[in-house]
C-alpha cells in the first residue's frame, strides 16, 4: 500500500496543466486562475496623498502656520506652493501639495480663523502616503498559477484592469455506480440505498470557480453501459469522477471498463478511509479519478486527494494545490496505535486560552455521512504511532464548515 503523502506528490508532479486560456471579466474572475504574470501599470500610491483629515504644513521648526486653502480628494495639489509658515487643509487621500514637510491630523490643531497651532513640536514626513511606496511600475503585480480572490479583484482594480487572462475552466462531470443505487425521490425498494455520493460530490466540487461541473447520473454494474457512458463523456469533458467500483471485487466492473479504455492506476492506499482509489486516463486528454463508494472515503479522497489534482490540472501550483491543512491540539489520548494505514479521522474544533483544540466524533466509520456533517476537520492519525492528550496533529478543513 502506498502512503498518503508519496501519492499526493505522484499526482501533483505528474498532472498534466491545462494549456487553454481565455480573457475572463474581472468582475467575473473571482475564483480563477491565473494565466499569465500581471505587472504593475501604475504607481501605488500614484502621487503623493494624505493619510489623514488634517493639514499639509511647510517647516517642521514652527508650530504655528497660516492657513492659505483646503485640498479635497480629486483637487489638484499643484495651484498650492507652500512657503515657510503656510498650511492647507486637507482630506485623507487629497494629494500632497508642493513643498508639504508633513501632515498633522487635525485632532493635534487648534485652529483661530486662519491660523493653526499645535502644542508640540511634530515631525516631518509624517501622514504622507508616498507614491510608488507599495507597487513600482513593472514589477508583477500577480504571479500566475495563483487563485483570484476577492481581495485580489480589488488590486486589479485599482490597477485599471478590465479583464484577466485565466486558464478555461476545466470540465468535470461525476458519476456514481451501483446496482444498489435509487434516485432520490424514488421509493426504496429492499437492500436498495438513495444515491448519495454524487450530490455530495456535485456540491462540494460546484464551490470551485475554475471546475464546470456536471452530473454523469448513476450507472449500473454493467461493463458495456459503463463503457458507453465513459466513452461518451470523454468526447467532451476533461476529467471523469467515479464513486463506487473502485474495490476488486467481482461486481466491480468499473476498473475493468476503464482499463479497456485507457490507462488506469489503481492504487491501494495506507490511509483510513479510502484505501482503494484510482487515476487514469481514458480517450486523448479525458483524466479519470476512480473513488471509494462509501460516503465518508469518497469525501475524503476527493479533499486530499482528487481535489488537489483537479487544482494542479487547472494551473493552480503545486504548493497552492496541496491540501490546506494547520496544527491543533488532541483532546483525545490514542494509546497503542497499531494501525499501519495514515487514520484521518472526524474531528469537532475548539478554542479556548490555550489554543485551538480538536476532540473526535464518535461515528468514525466510513460509511457515517453524520461524521463529515458534523465535523469539522478531518485529524490526521499518524501510522503506528501513539496520540498523547495535548500534542499537536494536523487537521484539514471540511468543506464549508469552518465558513
Amino acid at each position: 500500500m502506498r502512503d498518503y503523502y508519496d501519492a499526493l506528490n505522484d499526482l501533483l508532479s505528474n498532472a498534466v496543466v491545462t494549456q487553454a486560456i481565455e480573457e475572463v471579466a474581472l468582475e467575473q474572475a473571482v475564483g480563477r486562475v491565473l494565466a499569465k504574470d500581471l505587472v504593475v501599470q501604475y504607481p501605488a500610491p500614484q502621487f503623493d496623498n494624505s493619510a489623514m483629515d488634517g493639514y499639509a504644513v511647510n517647516d517642521m521648526q514652527r508650530q504655528q502656520w497660516e492657513v492659505i486653502g483646503t485640498i479635497a480628494a480629486g483637487d489638484e495639489s499643484a495651484q498650492f506652493d507652500l512657503k515657510p509658515g503656510q498650511a492647507v487643509r486637507i482630506f485623507t487621500g487629497a494629494g500632497i501639495p508642493n513643498n508639504c514637510d508633513s501632515v498633522i491630523q487635525q485632532e493635534l490643531v487648534e485652529r483661530d480663523g486662519d491660523t493653526i497651532s499645535i502644542a508640540e513640536a511634530f515631525p516631518a514626513g509624517k501622514n504622507i502616503r508616498y507614491i510608488g511606496e507599495e507597487l513600482q511600475k513593472g514589477e508583477i503585480l500577480f504571479n500566475a498559477q495563483r487563485l483570484i480572490t476577492p481581495a485580489a479583484i480589488g488590486l486589479l482594480a485599482s490597477q485599471g484592469y478590465a479583464s484577466v487572462p485565466c486558464f478555461a475552466k476545466l470540465k468535470v462531470t461525476v458519476f456514481s455506480t451501483g446496482d444498489e443505487l435509487t434516485l432520490l425521490g424514488q421509493p426504496l425498494a429492499i437492500n436498495q440505498i438513495y444515491d448519495s455520493n454524487r450530490p455530495m460530490l456535485l456540491s462540494f466540487l460546484r464551490a470551485y470557480s475554475f471546475l464546470e461541473i456536471s452530473s454523469g447520473g448513476s450507472i449500473e454494474d454493467d461493463p458495456e453501459t459503463l463503457k458507453a457512458h465513459i466513452t461518451k463523456a470523454a468526447e467532451t469533458q476533461d476529467i471523469l469522477v467515479f464513486t463506487g467500483g473502485a474495490s476488486v471485487g467481482e461486481k466491480d466492473f468499473l476498473k475493468q471498463a476503464l482499463a479497456q479504455l485507457g490507462e488506469i492506476e489503481h492504487w491501494k492506499l495506507a490511509i483510513k478511509p479510502g484505501k482503494p482509489f484510482g487515476w487514469g486516463k481514458v480517450g486523448t486528454h479525458t483524466k479519470v479519478f476512480l473513488l471509494p463508494g462509501n460516503p465518508v472515503a469518497g469525501y475524503a479522497t476527493t479533499l486530499l486527494l482528487a481535489l488537489p489534482a483537479m487544482k494542479r490540472i487547472s494551473g493552480i501550483s503545486i504548493d497552492k494545490a496541496k491540501p490546506f491543512s494547520f496544527k491543533a491540539k488532541a483532546d483525545f489520548a490514542i494509546p497503542n496505535n497499531k494501525s499501519i494505514r495514515r487514520d484521518f479521522r472526524r474531528g469537532l474544533l475548539r478554542n479556548d486560552e490555550q489554543g485551538v483544540w480538536v476532540e473526535l466524533l464518535k461515528t468514525q466509520d466510513s460509511h457515517m455521512l453524520s461524521g463529515i456533517s458534523y465535523g469539522d476537520v478531518l485529524v490526521e492519525i499518524p501510522p503506528e504511532e501513539d496520540v498523547q492528550q495535548g500534542q499537536l496533529l494536523n487537521v484539514y478543513p471540511l468543506a464549508g464548515a469552518l465558513n
